[in-house]
């Protein structure tokens, strides 16, 4: 959370802010890269650092991009950077990329665009040299800002908090802390600063240009605002703080509830639609948005109105499936909800796809990553243990009843099936429902077919005619692995 705003325009106020900041966010002795656009508050963040350095035993690295968005400038721009990061003995990572290129292929706006490339880029130079943080210089200013642009999108909580004194984000599948310590300090002390200190930063003209949202924010939004309160930056700092505070509480419940709520594996993660039913509204959308960041690692380009839609499905019928961003689904069925990548193989069995196949008995036959194997179990009468977690990959059975050439297939329409324990057939979706298997997996649930009947719902249940019995001559067991654990 920032501290309140510095009242004294000098070096010495603003550098004891940045003190007290890495201080309190324990960097004392960290190893930081330094985000240098080469302007007033990236210089002011460099030069500070860099004062502060040998007293608080600070290790720096600064890191310029040149988006290729000011051909004209873009160089001088870099060779700036240069000359002042030598200055200092700062050693310094120069990139170009070209944001026009991404823009176009991902379909983003100039500055969502520009704003990738420069995280991205960050985020390698700070696993390039084991950096403990990214130092950005984002000021109070920019916080107002901020807050103001997201309430104008429309945002819950997390937006009206803004930015944090420190924070992670995932980049490109790594996770990386940024420090912001002038978070607390206006644009009008980083000028300032930089007077006192002689230092002549580059000014970037498309900070004026209004084709820019934030841009026309500060230039025309702010200043109109300013004639109902003068002091409204500070108003919305405020608002950020508070909003910080809240959602810092409503997180420890959140955290709290997921224990008992949310399920989580390698495919993804649970949720348990009973117990979720029972919390408060405000509790639940943040419990959504937690399971999606722990899935995904963070919940960018998550907005309320996936959320919503999300609770909505909660509540709603089984076998709902919605698409959510970064890759993730969200399927509802019976008991749980399942978020989980739409690239992951979320069916706890082997998928049966294509055309049936003949099992060998005994042998073995490999279907897609899984080998089947089937052997006569030496009259072993005793039915194999279910495994702690997961489903039953392996059952015995009356091999007299199996026969020589049990069938491999999926599911057919028409198809019936006679339970384990059960003294008639029934339909086989209607087994399928009352065992709970999720609608997406029905059509892949492999089926051992024996004399034109279904001997086994694999990892469910196997047919009470091809159990063993007291008349049991043969025991055949049959079983599936991957092929990489065979």
């Amino acid at each position: 959370m920032s501290r309140p705003s510095l009242s004294r325009h000098d070096s010495a106020a603003l550098l004891d802010s940045v003190r007290r900041s890495i201080d309190a966010n324990d960097l004392v002795g960290a190893s930081m890269v330094v985000a240098f656009s080469g302007g007033p508050d990236s210089t002011t963040l460099l030069h500070s650092l860099n004062s502060l350095k040998d007293t608080l035993g600070l290790e720096l690295h600064a890191a310029h991009l040149d988006h290729g968005l000011r051909p004209e400038s873009s160089e001088v721009d870099a060779d700036f950077a240069r000359e002042f990061a030598s200055s200092l003995g700062v050693p310094l990572t120069t990139e170009r990329a070209d944001t026009y290129a991404l823009r176009a292929e991902c379909r983003l706006s100039i500055e969502e665009a520009a704003r990738r490339l420069r995280y991205e880029f960050l985020s390698r130079v700070a696993s390039r040299y084991g950096a403990d943080c990214v130092a950005l210089g984002h000021t109070l200013d920019d916080q107002a800002e901020t807050v103001l642009l997201n309430a104008i999108r429309g945002t819950g909580l997390d937006g009206l908090s803004a930015m944090k004194e420190t924070s992670s984000r995932k980049i490109s599948a790594i996770r990386v802390a940024l420090f912001r310590p002038l978070l607390s300090v206006s644009k009008s002390e980083i000028l300032a600063y930089c007077a006192e200190n002689d230092l002549d930063p580059r000014l970037d003209e498309s900070n004026l240009s209004t084709e820019f949202t934030r841009n026309r924010i500060r230039l025309d939004l702010m200043p109109k605002l300013e004639q109902y309160n003068p002091s409204i930056r500070n108003a919305l700092v405020r608002l950020a703080f508070s909003a910080s505070m809240d959602l810092d509480f409503i997180r420890q419940e959140v955290e709290r509830a997921a224990k008992d709520i949310v399920a989580v594996d390698s495919h993804g993660a649970g949720i348990e639609r009973e117990r979720f039913s029972r919390l408060h509204p405000a509790l639940a959308y943040h419990l959504l948005r937690h399971a999606v960041e722990i899935v995904k690692g963070d919940t960018n380009d998550l907005e309320f109105g996936h959320v919503s839609q999300m609770f909505d499905m909660m509540s709603g019928a089984s076998g709902k499936s919605m698409n959510l961003p970064g890759g993730l689904r969200l399927h509802v069925d019976y008991h749980f909800a399942h978020i989980h990548r739409t690239d992951a193989l979320d069916s706890p069995v082997p998928a049966m796809d294509g055309a049936s196949i003949e099992l060998r008995v005994p042998g073995s036959a490999t279907k897609g990553e899984w080998i089947v194997s089937s052997r006569f179990a030496d009259n072993d009468v005793k039915s194999i243990e279910s495994p702690e977690d997961g489903p039953r990959l392996a059952e015995r059975f009356d091999a007299d009843a199996i026969g020589e050439t049990p069938l491999l297939r999926m599911r057919k329409p028409g198809d019936t099936f006679q339970p384990l324990g059960m003294s008639s057939e029934k339909k086989l979706k209607d087994f399928m429902i009352d065992a709970n298997i999720p609608r997406r997996w029905r059509d892949r649930v492999p089926l051992v077919e024996a004399n034109g009947r279904i001997a086994w719902v694999v990892g469910w249940r196997i047919a009470d005619w091809a159990r063993i019995s007291p008349r049991t001559r043969r025991v055949l067991e049959i079983r599936f692995e991957k092929v990489s654990d065979a």
